[in-house]
């Protein structure tokens, strides 16, 4: 990958970025691999695999990789992950991290840093990383999927409050839902809700499902809905200067996110926010410097986002 700053689309790419970039591939290489050997199959999903189409690589304004994977896949991927990925990989999920909730995985290099302002007290690893979404079967059923929805919705939201605020002490002033987290998993271990909350999408089997959509992350009834179909197989196609997994109907797996023009370029920002990249020091390094001089990290986004 040619690391020298060049202008796509009129729009200046730092050479900083695409050195992010590049351990952005490695950890892509290193999943496939994985997924390979294990007859596991991922594909690139959202702005990943539109990059892919419409730039045989990376959108220019784009800064992460994501991929998705079927349950089934996905769960055995989580299975082998402490013996596959080791230093300076991290396999990345609220299995193995103690102060981490996603529905979803990342794979992080552990001897590089990602943050942004709001994650100076997090305990998880914090190197740069790629997604590792889930497809769930959607129900199509309009009752049954507002039952599903909401329960799920419940454990997510209880969980997300108590793994915030979990080492806070209780205070009768905070909000109703982040007291009910903290009583609520004082009883119950938040793993144990954890993998009840997982249960509810694993028996919606996508294989008898018409349609399949990352509800695990976010479960819209309108957005991020594709066709089962679309996931029989991989096709593999350029990004960069390598070659990677796309669904085998690509327009069902674009159109979902972007509508039907999505090879028309448009300029938008990240669903995660600007973020602080170091790809020579680890995050573990970095964070009492940037404690102390938060003003590094503005600085640090300026040189990496030109727009």
């Amino acid at each position: 990958m040619n690391l020298e700053t060049e202008e796509r689309l009129g729009y200046t790419i730092p050479s900083e970025m695409k050195k992010v970039w590049q351990v952005q591939i490695d950890l892509s290489e290193k999943l496939l691999d994985v997924c390979r050997r294990h007859g596991l199959k991922c594909w690139m999903d959202s702005g990943t695999l539109l990059g892919a189409v419409r730039h045989k690589g990376f959108i220019p304004w784009d800064d992460d990789i994501d991929f998705v994977m079927l349950r089934k896949d996905y769960d055995k991927l989580v299975s082998i992950a402490r013996d596959e990925f080791q230093h300076p990989y991290v396999f990345q999920s609220f299995h193995t991290e103690n102060d981490y909730f996603s529905g979803q995985a990342q794979l992080r290099n552990a001897g590089t840093t990602c943050i942004d302002g709001s994650e100076f007290e997090k305990k998880y690893c914090l190197g740069i990383f790629i997604d590792i979404f889930v497809l769930d079967g959607f129900i199509e059923n309009p009752v049954l999927r507002f039952l599903h929805r909401t329960s799920t919705m419940v454990l997510r939201k209880t969980m997300v409050k108590y793994v915030n605020h979990h080492d806070e002490p209780f205070r009768l002033g905070d909000g109703f839902l982040t007291n009910f987290s903290k009583l609520l998993y004082a009883v119950v271990p938040c793993r144990k809700a954890f993998r009840a909350f997982e249960n509810l999408f694993r028996r919606v089997d996508a294989d008898k499902c018409r349609r399949v959509s990352v509800i695990s992350y976010r479960y819209s009834n309108h957005r991020r809905i594709r066709n089962r179909s679309s996931y029989e197989s991989q096709v593999w196609i350029p990004f960069e200067d390598k070659m990677f997994p796309a669904p085998n109907d690509v327009h069902d797996a674009l159109v979902c996110y972007f509508g039907e023009d999505y090879m028309t370029p448009r300029h938008e920002p990240t669903a995660h926010g600007r973020k602080y990249f170091d790809v020579e020091r680890p995050y573990t390094e970095l964070l009492p410097e940037l404690k102390k001089h938060p003003e590094l990290i503005d600085k640090r986004v300026k040189e990496l986002y030109t727009d």
